[in-house]
This record gives C-alpha cells, structure tokens and sequence, in this order.
C-alpha cells in the first residue's frame, strides 16, 4: 500500500526502494478504475485479473495458473498479517517491494448475497480509493484485483495494494511509541495529530463519505517532513457515500472516532479537533459546546454497550476464553493457559497447593491463597492460585440469588480489563460441584471455587509502599515520591469511577504499585476484586464510600497531610476544587462515610486496615 494523492494517476514501476507512483502528471478526471485502457484483464479459470497496464507488476503478481501465492509461501515471503471467516491479509516481501494482499471470503450465504448486492469488497475498495484521492485524502495504492466468478455471479475476490513505507497504525503510534517521546516533541506531535485528524474527517464528510468502522486501527501515521504527521486512510469497504452528510448524521460518525481517544487523550486536545473540524466544514456550524458535549454523550452510551460486550466474553467459550467440564469440576480459562494445565485442574483443584516450589501466601478461614507456577503461552509464568472457602453454611443457598466470590472477582477482572483498568490477568476460574448422588438438593451448587490469576512483579501493596518503603527515604525525596503517587491514585480512582465501576473495598492492601519504575512514575493496580460492583451511572454516595474507605487504610502516616487529601480531591474530581463540583460538600460526605465506618469497626471489635 502506499499514498495516492489527485496528482499521482500515472503508472509505477515496481522498485525495491519505493512504491510510490511518479508524480507529474494532472488527473483532471478520474478514471473508473478496473477498466480499460489503464487497467489489463487476464483469465484463469474461474478468477479473472485486472493489473494496472504498463506498471510491469502483472509478470510479478501472474503466473500460468494466476497469483503467485504459493510460489511466495513456498519461498518463505509470505506472512499472515490478519485472519478471519471474511478476510484474509497476506504481506509479501518481494525483491520489487512489499505488497499487502487482501483476500476476501464468503464463508456464508449472507456474504454471497451481499457480494451480489454492493459488488465485491476489493473492486469497492479500489473505488473509493479513487474517489479520496480527488479531495486530498491520502489511502492505499491499488495495483491488482482478483474475481472468481461463476455463472457470471462474484464469489471470493482478492485486491492488491502496495506498501505503505514507514508508516504505523494511528492506534499503536499513540499507545505505544508516542508516550515515550521527549517534550517537547511530544506535545508538538500530539497537537498536530489532532489536526491531521480532524483535517482528514471534515474532507470526508464535506465530500459526502461516513465510515462505518472509524477508528485509529483503520489509519495509518507516518512522518515524512520532520515532525508533521501524515495520515493514510485504509481498509475502505466501510466507508459508505452520501449526497451529503448532514450534522446529525456527523456526530454519530465523530463518536466513533472519540470513543478511542476519549481514554487516551485530553479533553484539550479533544477541543483542539474539534475546532479544526468545524474550521474546515462549510456552511452554517452548530454551537461548538453543544456539540461537544453530544458528542460526549454519545460517546459514552457507545462506550457502555462496547463495554459490556466484552465484559461478557469470559463467560462462554470463543476466541479468547474456553469453557472446560470435568466429573466434579467447571471451568472456564483464557485461551493462553495451557489446556494441559487446565485438565489438570479439573482432576484436582488442590493439587497445586501440594506442587513442589508453590509458595503458601495466605490460609485462613474464608481463603488460601498460594503462589505457583503453571504454563502460559508456552512459557512457564508465576501465577496466583486462590481457593474460596465457604464462609457459611448457607454460602450454597445464597448463591442461587447471587454470584459466587471468585466469579466475582472473576468478572470484575474482565470488567476492568475492558475499560482500561490495570489489574492482573485473570487466568481461569474453578468451581467444584457435588455429586447428584450424594447431595441431590445442592448438587447443582458450587462447592470450592477457585480463581487463577498472573503475578504483577516486581510489586509490593501500597500499604507496604507507605508503611515501610516511603519512611526510609530523604525528605524532599519522600515529599516528590508522595506528590506523584497522590496524582497516580487520584487518577487511578478517577477512572475506575468515571467508567461506572466502585470498589467496595478499595484500600491500600488491595492496590500494587510496580517497584522496577518508581525513579519515572508510579504505575498502579487493584486486586482482590470481590467488591468491585458495575453501576452505571455511579452514584455519588458510593463514590465517597470507596474515597473513605482509601484514606482509612492510607491514614495520616509517612508525612501525608489534610494537604495531600485536598490535593488529591482536586486531581479526583473533573472540574478540581471549583462550585460546579460542590467538593465542599463531598468531602463532608466522605468524612461521614469514614465515620460510619470507624464505628462500625469499633462495634464489631475489628481492627481498621
């Protein structure tokens, strides 16, 4: 794949070094593409070939029996860059350049039919390729279409595209390398991708075109001129065109694009896109703020239906979780886990607690929790291995009305992990069940569940950190350390709350913080998830029950102030100190929520943790 701009419609020479075409020639009219005389036909069988005439890729791409594709996996030049029931892409590395080759498949008679329809997703791509072209939208660079058809019906269909050179999915390069960029380059790139960003959609919208499935992974980034980025719009299929797009049926379209960025970027740079947006929009605008904050809205009931979607993905067997039944035991596990382990587990779940080189973390009443080994991925991988007790006799009956604790860590463990929540990877979850024979009443029951987990290492629980790291350190040391790691909490708790889930138990004892980054910043996680409850939208006295609950559990030790309280109120709440946000009144909510809780201790004859 690579660029195409209005001016570049001659023909390109394969080259090891570019897959750009020459540029020179104006292209005043478009020409419809996959026809003569700019486009060659070859047939083979049941596919017919259109190679773009004169680029000299159709001896590259066609052999006697068409595609060179097995010739190029035999010779170890292919690889699979994406896999599924629709689509296949292949990357080909060639001594004439690299070449993406999408093979798109009808697996079913629902994709038949709408290959009938709309026409073939190749021969659709390669149009509007075309068409972004002559409104200054950078894409892909069609050379090749492939058609198998029968009975003069389309059937399977390929398109080929070059290389995009030193260019990156815009969600990567934002997740990945762009944090690690030193300022004030950072700030530099991160303003000018807002730009880019919403220069690219208001010339998709003026020309009439919406995209189905628009997010970062479906644009890619690159920097040809220093530090000014380049967008490149690929993966076409879903984008449909209109006479014209209409505001109402913009905001949708600008929701789907924010629903990325609204967890990965500030609202500033959020307002940023949104005016350039609307500077390059023609014709009467809406009200900025009010279309921003519909935008917004939209964004979040999006986001909670996604949300909850995935949130739903470790309760039955598909691509990422398996669901594994033995004699007297269920499970349901992460595809990484080895199945091996996992059968093994289900012959006897306590036998890890007897493996040489398991390490006993906790036995109590209520759970045992140990620290082992099992295989991951292949690779032998420290896990937390946690069995749940029954607390009471009526623990079996009770749940019939309510989930089990480990499924409930269990799936506040997905719930976090949807939402961009650090916690460590659940692993599997066990739960033995009785014999009919023996307990005809509860046999249905869970007995012992048990949840596996993987080790966040190096870390120790902020409790720990606080109590005992924090004190040994100089003063002004312990002072900057103590700043920081209120911002990292404030935002920890932000987040948490902000994507509708509390945490009944939100103490230090339940959050790590990573020992290997503490000279650069403070990277936290929860664990023990028993109390993570999801509610949306949260409600402010369960709010400021988890906030007493911390500062409980924090206290007043290693030097931390009603000053560092207030500090970290001002980070936790949207708009900081200010009227709007009434802190005066909640922070009398969480005092009173700590005194509940104080007394409540007191009368239970339990000591506060």
């Amino acid at each position: 794949m690579t660029l195409c701009t209005p001016h570049e419609r001659t023909t390109v020479r394969p080259s090891a070094t570019t897959s750009r075409p020459p540029q020179g020639e104006p292209a005043a009219v478009v020409p419809r593409i996959f026809k003569p005389p700019l486009w060659e036909w070859s047939g083979f069988g049941e596919i017919g070939w259109w190679v773009r005439a004169g680029s000299g890729w159709r001896d590259v791409l066609l052999g006697p029996e068409g595609l060179r594709l097995d010739e190029w996996r035999a010779a170890g030049v292919v690889s699979t860059v994406k896999a599924g029931p629709h689509r296949i892409v292949y990357r080909v590395q060639l001594p004439e350049g690299v070449i993406y080759i999408k093979h798109y498949l009808v697996p079913n008679r629902r994709a038949i039919l709408r290959q009938w329809v709309r026409r073939g997703k190749g021969r659709n791509e390669g149009k509007r390729s075309e068409h972004l072209a002559t409104i200054g939208v950078p894409t892909i660079w069609p050379i090749a279409l492939g058609e198998q058809r029968k009975r003069k019906f389309l059937f399977e269909n390929y398109l080929v595209t070059l290389e995009i050179p030193h260019a990156t999915p815009l969600d990567e390069f934002v997740m990945e390398q762009l944090p690690h960029w030193p300022e004030p380059r950072h700030s530099y790139v991160r303003q000018k991708l807002a730009e880019a960003l919403a220069v690219m959609t208001a010339r998709l919208h003026e020309a009439g075109f919406l995209h189905e499935d628009f997010h970062p992974g479906n644009i890619l980034v690159r920097f040809p001129r220093g530090d000014d980025p380049e967008l490149v719009m690929i993966d076409l299929d879903a984008l449909r065109r209109r006479k014209q797009v209409t505001w109402k049926q913009a905001e949708p379209n600008l929701a789907l694009l924010n629903h990325f960025f609204w967890l990965q970027s500030s609202r500033t740079d959020r307002q940023r896109f949104l005016r350039t947006y609307l500077k390059n929009r023609s014709g009467p605008s809406p009200d900025a703020g009010s279309l921003a904050r519909r935008i917004e809205g939209a964004t979040r009931a999006w986001a909670e239906r996604l949300w909850r979607r995935w949130g739903r993905r470790c309760r039955s067997t598909n691509k990422y979780f398996e669901v594994f039944t033995g004699d007297e035991c269920w499970c349901v596990a992460a595809r990484d886990l080895d199945p091996a382990e996992v059968r093994r587990l289900i012959a006897d779940p306590d036998q890890p607690f007897q493996a040489p080189g398991t390490r006993l973390l906790k036995d109590s009443r209520t759970t045992k929790v140990a620290e082992t080994t099992l295989r991951v991925q292949g690779q032998p991988t420290t896990v937390i291995y946690k069995r749940f007790n029954r607390k009471k006799w009526l623990d079996p009956v009770l749940n019939l009305f309510r989930p089990s604790r480990a499924w409930r860590s269990w799936q506040a463990g997905q719930d976090l992990a949807s939402r961009g929540i650090p916690t460590p990877r659940n692993l599997a979850f066990l739960a033995r069940r009785r014999s009919f024979w023996n307990d005809p009443l509860f046999w249905l029951l869970p007995r012992e569940t048990y949840l596996i987990t993987i080790k966040e290492e190096p870390a120790v629980d902020l409790a720990t950190y606080v109590g005992a790291i924090l004190p040994t350190l100089p003063a002004r040391l312990r002072q900057a350390r103590l700043r920081r790691l209120t911002g990292a909490l404030a935002q920890l708790v932000r987040s948490l709350h902000d994507r509708s889930l509390s945490h009944r138990d939100l103490k230090a004892a339940n959050i790590l913080i990573r020992t290997d980054t503490l000279d650069q910043d403070d990277r936290l996680c929860l664990i023990d998830l028993v109390g993570v409850r999801l509610r949306h939208p949260l409600p402010w006295r369960r709010r400021a029950q988890n906030l007493a609950r911390l500062g409980l559990s924090l206290g007043q030790g290693s030097g931390r102030s009603c000053t560092d309280a207030l500090r970290f109120l001002r980070l936790y709440l949207p708009w900081g100190l200010s009227p709007l946000n009434d802190w005066k009144g909640f922070w009398r909510s969480i005092e009173t929520e700590m005194r509940i809780k104080r007394s409540r201790n007191q009368r239970r004859g339990r000591p506060l943790s």
